[in-house]
């Protein structure tokens, strides 16, 4: 079976709903892809002083690990909360000021050389 970017991102939606039910608001914009297993990827991205954010990477690779993390604009880590299952991981964030900042991820899966990926986000 092989897998689709669009079933990643569905894992990347089941990893939100439990935010979701806390407050956060979805946004309807995500970025997704192929990548070779291991391979580290960074997103820029604008964030608010007094928003709190989550990110939600998902693959439908099985076995697989998955990594996510945001830093600032100083290479220093941000995230506060992180959790991981099967198909995705998430991290919560509070930035401490208004900015540009990276989310660095990946997905290594330890049988397959090309790995499928979303990355969601939502704030509240």
């Amino acid at each position: 079976m092989q897998a689709t970017v669009d079933e990643a991102h569905n894992f990347a939606m089941e990893a939100a709903t439990p935010f979701v039910n806390q407050g956060f608001t979805v946004r309807e914009d995500y970025w997704n892809g192929e990548v070779e297993s291991g391979q580290q990827l960074a997103i820029k991205h604008q964030l608010f002083k007094g928003n709190e954010y989550a990110f939600w990477l998902g693959t439908a690779n099985p076995d697989c690990e998955l990594e996510v993390a945001v830093y600032d604009d100083k290479n220093q880590p941000v995230h506060m909360e992180r959790k991981a299952d099967k198909h995705s991981c998430s991290v919560r964030v509070n930035p401490p000021k208004t900015g540009t900042y990276t989310v660095v991820f990946s997905v290594k899966s330890k049988k397959e050389r090309g790995v499928t990926w979303a990355l969601a986000y939502g704030y509240r």
